[in-house]
């Protein structure tokens, strides 16, 4: 196949920090589709966490930079940060469409994702136009029959990952009670959190 002519993953989130979970997730899904590569998308604003203050978005941009740095298929969009408004993604999804208008796109997200997937934001707007893919390591026909009632078959795609039980929201919890970080994300993130006192407060 023509490397250009392979689909794209969008990935989104508020990579706050950025940690394994994230990156193995987009790895798999990567090679699931042969995908020509992951592009992650940081929301500026997310629409479902409107109560909690985000990490200034360059220190997540950083942190996401220094996490794909070594692999060549992830890259960055800066869409939504440059926005500056409440993060919708199906102005995203339009967006991407309009610019990858001959290519495959789909529409990276976890299992968690998947389950308020009805309360997007108009969601079927974003499911008519582009695919999910969700990585679940079990569980894929007890989550599928419900959607298969709301969803034209194909929309939602299962794929085989490993289940990494790590969490943003974990990672910013031990940094501020002076725990170790050490293996739940790259070395070079973990370095700036703590160079830049990310959390601590």
């Amino acid at each position: 196949m023509n490397h250009q002519k392979k689909p794209i993953i969008l990935f989104g989130g508020t990579f706050d920090p950025v940690h394994y979970g994230h990156l193995i997730l987009a790895q798999r899904a990567l090679e699931f589709v042969d995908a020509q590569k992951v592009i992650f998308i940081p929301c500026y604003s997310p629409p479902h966490k409107l109560g909690y203050k985000l990490t200034h978005w360059k220190h997540r941009l950083e942190m996401l930079k220094l996490a794909i740095s070594t692999s060549t298929k992830f890259e960055i969009s800066t869409f939504e940060l440059e926005r500056k408004k409440i993060s919708y993604t199906y102005i995203t999804v339009d967006e991407f469409c309009k610019i990858y208008k001959d290519i495959k796109l789909y529409f990276l997200i976890g299992l968690d994702s998947l389950l308020t997937l009805t309360t997007w934001e108009n969601w079927e707007k974003i499911v008519s136009k582009i695919d999910f893919l969700v990585g679940e390591r079990i569980v894929e026909q007890k989550l599928a029959q419900p959607y298969n009632k709301l969803f034209v078959n194909g929309k939602i795609i299962f794929f085989p990952s490993p289940k990494i039980e790590i969490s943003s929201s974990e990672i910013r919890t031990r940094v501020k009670k002076g725990l170790s970080i050490k293996f739940l994300l790259p070395q070079e993130v973990e370095e700036y959190i703590l160079r830049k006192k990310i959390y601590q407060k």
